[in-house]
């Protein structure tokens, strides 16, 4: 059998082109996506508010050690509540690139596990400050 000659239109390029193995796989690019960069700045955002939950709780715990009992409450939650706003003017000088619609996650993202944490060392270290008061209730 005889093949035809490829006329000139016909020819298609080689696949085996030089861009490919300047950038190998796995190694990052000259640029983010628009996707990743907010990915990026949410988590990093989820992540400051654990730790401003952790910080929230504990300062509450221990201003709240020579507090009366009743005003512990107003002054731990109270605490809570400006250290989230301090987050939250955080967050906005992150400048995460959020499209209009989605401002709101600049709020919703982490107060959850924020108000978890916050809950969870207030606890923990109004116990370690306070262990004398678990034990003659028991008793």
């Amino acid at each position: 059998m005889v093949r035809h000659p490829k006329k000139k239109g016909d020819e298609k390029p080689d696949v085996d082109d030089n861009s490919t193995k300047d950038n190998p796989v796995g190694s990052p690019g000259t640029g983010q996506t628009e996707e990743s960069k907010i990915k990026g700045g949410l988590d990093k955002l989820f992540w400051l508010r654990v730790c401003m939950g952790v910080l929230a709780g504990s300062l509450s715990a221990i201003i709240g050690n020579n507090q009366v009992e009743s005003s512990r409450v107003v002054l731990g939650f109270g605490t809570m509540i400006i250290l989230f706003v301090i987050s939250y003017v955080i967050a906005k000088s992150m400048r995460i690139p959020i499209a209009i619609s989605d401002k709101k996650k600049l709020i919703t993202t982490g107060y959850g596990s924020y108000f978890l944490m916050f809950i969870f060392c207030w606890i923990l270290v109004n116990t370690l400050i306070h262990p004398d008061v678990g034990i003659a209730t028991v008793r």
